[in-house]
């Protein structure tokens, strides 16, 4: 008998026999493995006996529908792991700001303080590489004689021109030349920036870093973090 409205079977809810009450199952429009079983079993019940369901069929039906069924986990674990990533990486990328990197770039950002600093790809051996400093109009400010280099060789300019005058601080362009068996050769550049912010992308694009005075470059295009 009940006693104050609990049922024969006060212990009921611990084993999670609760009432349906305003906890009705709601359809989450998704077909269950034992929904589409009974579909089969109702298929095989209506069958045409003289055309029966091969063995084949049945088997192949089950297979399609654990494939589909598989590939909706694969996905939502994919999604999950995409979530994660997401996060591992504005994780990682917040610890770059302030840092500086090198990348390549022809252009580069020059403070009083600490100048502009490049480096150069040389191909090949030269006895007279030379980097000439322009400034943002396409005027070249300084020629920095570098002589000898061969292979990853790095520059430094202290921010004045030809003439000893202190430039303003902000963005120029640099360019690398030499001679190699009788014929002027231009060779690739990158430049050190600082890392001012980092920007987070979603799907298949990734951390893109805002680099002062050569804008965002991606993160993949980073040769150095410094």
């Amino acid at each position: 008998m009940a006693v104050n409205g609990v049922g024969d079977n006060p212990y009921a809810f611990l084993n999670g026999q609760t009432s349906n009450t305003g906890n009705e199952t709601k359809d989450t429009g998704q077909l269950a493995l034992e929904d589409f079983m009974s579909l089969m079993t109702t298929q095989l019940k209506n069958q045409d006996p003289l055309k029966p369901m091969e063995s084949g069929d049945f088997l192949g039906q089950i297979a399609s529908f654990g494939t589909v069924s598989g590939i909706a986990d694969l996905q939502d674990s994919f999604s999950s792991f995409a979530k994660a990533m997401q996060s591992d990486q504005a994780l990682q990328g917040s610890s770059l700001v302030g840092r500086s990197v090198l990348v390549p770039s022809s252009i580069g950002y020059m403070t009083p303080e600490s100048g502009l600093t490049g480096q150069i790809n040389v191909a090949e051996p030269v006895t007279d590489l030379k980097v000439k400093i322009y400034n943002e109009a396409g005027v070249a400010v300084k020629t920095l004689d570098m002589g000898s280099a061969s292979g990853y060789t790095n520059f430094t300019w202290d921010g004045f021109d030809d003439n000893g005058n202190a430039m303003p601080e902000g963005v120029y362009q640099f360019k690398a030349t030499g001679t190699v068996n009788g014929e002027n050769n231009a060779f690739a550049t990158a430049t050190i920036s600082k890392v001012s912010s980092v920007l987070v992308g979603s799907g298949s694009q990734g951390l893109t870093v805002n680099l002062a005075g050569i804008g965002s470059v991606p993160f993949s295009e980073v040769q150095e973090i410094i």
